[in-house]
């Protein structure tokens, strides 16, 4: 039982660690793209690269857990991450910064689908939603870090530098503790020698047969479409105050900085009460409550509003992402649930791909103030995939 627990410390700060890098870019790209001579919608190409490279190895993920085990997994992707974030302060073009980018994502999908899969088998939902806190405390510091940088009037390669040294630091972390999850594992399985967290982990259908089933297609669109949501708000809301409703750098990113906070706050409160309602409910209001909160964010009624907004939307958002993981075995069933857990891994990671970039082509062809209108618009998808997953997964 004690180990069980070191393990899901370190579940939480690998979930940290994932977080760390996630939300630099919508900070750094200002600055960034003049050195780069590079227009605003190039960074879409960044995060499409780096989310190209999750989808891979999300897809693949239940594979390299069982061939690497846990703990060395982790250890790699820090130190795939590390270097690539340091490789980011070297490269002298975007095609650098992309490929750098692309390690990242390769690093961070394995890790999030293989921890996901861990918790929600061993774990309650309570404990998921303070698993994706920790996420949260990650995608927070690091818009803090990189604003300090940039308003103590550092190059923003010093805010990745950062970065990048802690990655290496929690990359020893992980290989010294990767013996502690063989050790669980094996206690887990019998004393099987197994890379798995337990026997029933291995694979119960083919992934072909997984790709022919409607209700994975629904779980993967609830991620593709959650995820642009997230990460858009993340990525564009820098630009949106400071370029169109006059924020100042240091205003902006402190604001930035709320948004991606919410997620750990909202978290952290939803792992105390998750438990005591269902997950179908909690994923209702918080719908409700994030297309409330964008719906006010597009009207731009007045700055105190538009600030709170913010807070409402990220609060609204904070729990989904792990409450649809828990909710995993109920829409697609205990026969799909080790593929459904790497693929919708995958598809989270082609909606950060696919939309905030979109996004950017749009309001960069016509205008940012367009940008919590789309938020709005694709909440009110989020809401009939939603609705539609849930009654089929309801109706078996």
């Amino acid at each position: 039982m004690r180990n069980r627990s070191y393990l899901l410390i370190l579940a939480f700060i690998a979930f940290i660690s994932l977080g760390l890098p996630d939300a630099l870019l919508g900070i750094a790209w200002p600055f960034m793209r003049i050195d780069l001579n590079q227009p605003l919608a190039a960074n879409g190409i960044i995060v499409l690269a780096a989310t190209v490279g999750a989808a891979l190895s999300g897809f693949f993920s239940a594979r390299m857990g069982r061939w690497l085990g846990i703990g060395r997994l982790l250890s790699l992707s820090c130190l795939l991450t590390g270097s690539a974030l340091f490789g980011y302060t070297l490269a002298p073009s975007l095609f650098w910064v992309a490929s750098a980018s692309a390690v990242i994502g390769l690093a961070a999908g394995a890790t999030d689908a293989t921890i996901n899969g861990y918790v929600a088998k061993n774990f309650s939902a309570g404990l998921m939603q303070w698993l994706h806190a920790s996420f949260g405390i990650g995608i927070t510091l690091g818009p803090v870090v990189m604003t300090w940088v940039l308003v103590q009037q550092f190059d923003w390669q010093l805010g990745y530098q950062i970065h990048s040294v802690i990655q290496l630091l929690l990359m020893g972390l992980f290989f010294t503790t990767a013996g502690l999850w063989l050790m669980v594992q094996r206690a887990a399985s019998g004393g099987a020698a197994e890379a798995v967290p337990h026997a029933a982990d291995t694979h119960m259908t083919s992934m072909f047969e997984s790709f022919g089933t409607v209700r994975i297609w629904l779980s993967m669109g609830l991620f593709f479409c959650y995820t642009g949501l997230e990460f858009s708000m993340g990525l564009w809301t820098f630009s949106l105050l400071t370029d169109a409703r006059g924020m100042t750098t240091a205003q902006a990113g402190t604001w930035v900085s709320v948004y991606w906070g919410m997620f750990t706050v909202g978290r952290i409160v939803m792992g105390f009460v998750s438990d005591r309602f269902s997950q179908t409910r909690l994923m209702t209001l918080s719908i409700a409550l994030a297309a409330l909160g964008a719906l006010a964010y597009s009207l731009n009624l007045s700055t105190l509003i538009n600030l709170l907004a913010l807070v409402v939307i990220g609060f609204a958002y904070a729990p989904m992402y792990p409450a649809m993981v828990s909710g995993t075995l109920i829409r697609v069933g205990p026969k799909h649930f080790n593929n459904a857990i790497g693929l919708q891994v995958t598809a989270a990671s082609l909606g950060i791909a696919i939309l905030p970039g979109s996004i950017g082509l749009l309001v960069t062809q016509f205008s940012l103030a367009l940008f919590p209108w789309l938020l709005l618009g694709l909440s009110a998808v989020l809401a009939g995939l939603y609705l539609i997953a849930y009654r089929l997964g309801d109706s078996d």
